[in-house]
């Protein structure tokens, strides 16, 4: 598979994207996912390479989509121990309250 842009920026942004897939550790990398992804977009702005460009934002697409699908795992399981003390109580109806 031939690469639009093969230059070490990208080459880190395709890294920290890669290391952010796995499950729940992957948080630590999508801040440098989007940071790196950023700066090829930036430099690919520069260049004028509508190639280069594309690529840009697929990655920055690409990390934006991880750190989504990250903050929704964190968040539930930050909230399950207390959907099961609701569930628990037969307390239901609250069970999607903040």
């Amino acid at each position: 598979m031939a690469l639009a842009n093969n230059s070490s920026v990208a080459n880190t942004a395709r890294a920290f994207a890669t290391y952010a897939l796995v499950p729940y550790l992957g948080i630590l990398f999508c801040p440098g996912a989007l940071f790196m992804g950023g700066l090829n977009l930036i430099s690919s702005y520069r260049s004028r390479d509508s190639a280069k460009r594309a690529a840009s934002l697929t990655l920055v697409t690409i990390a934006l989509a991880e750190l989504a699908a990250q903050l929704t795992m964190w968040w539930i399981m930050y909230k399950v121990p207390e959907w099961t003390a609701l569930r628990g109580q037969g307390n239901l109806e609250n069970l999607w309250r903040p």
